[in-house]
């Protein structure tokens, strides 16, 4: 990839980026500034929370889930991995350091 191809890639993200923050910097203005109760404002407030805190604890639930079936994995392979090495040492032969 030579620079100007480089370049536009990166001017292309940072626009997309830019994009998301904007929105969402709107989104929140939007919700605070709407003609609404304090009452109903709170409300909406709090529910949008509550809703973020779950797709949270889901996500990170899942990544937790993801994680340890990764260190499960490795530690089979260590496992597997010294049993192979044990077998196909030499009887007789000191492996500790």
């Amino acid at each position: 990839m030579n620079y100007a191809q480089q370049s536009r890639s990166n001017t292309s993200s940072g626009f997309w980026l830019g994009l998301l923050y904007g929105t969402a910097a709107g989104a929140a203005a939007a919700l605070l500034f709407a003609p609404k109760p304090g009452a109903h404002l709170r409300r909406d407030v709090v529910d949008g929370a509550s809703r973020l805190r779950n797709t949270a604890q889901e996500k990170y639930s899942q990544a937790s889930d993801v994680v340890a079936d990764w260190v499960n994995r490795g530690r089979s392979a260590v496992n597997e991995g010294k049993r192979a090495f044990m077998s196909a040492k030499p009887n007789g032969m000191d492996t500790s350091l």
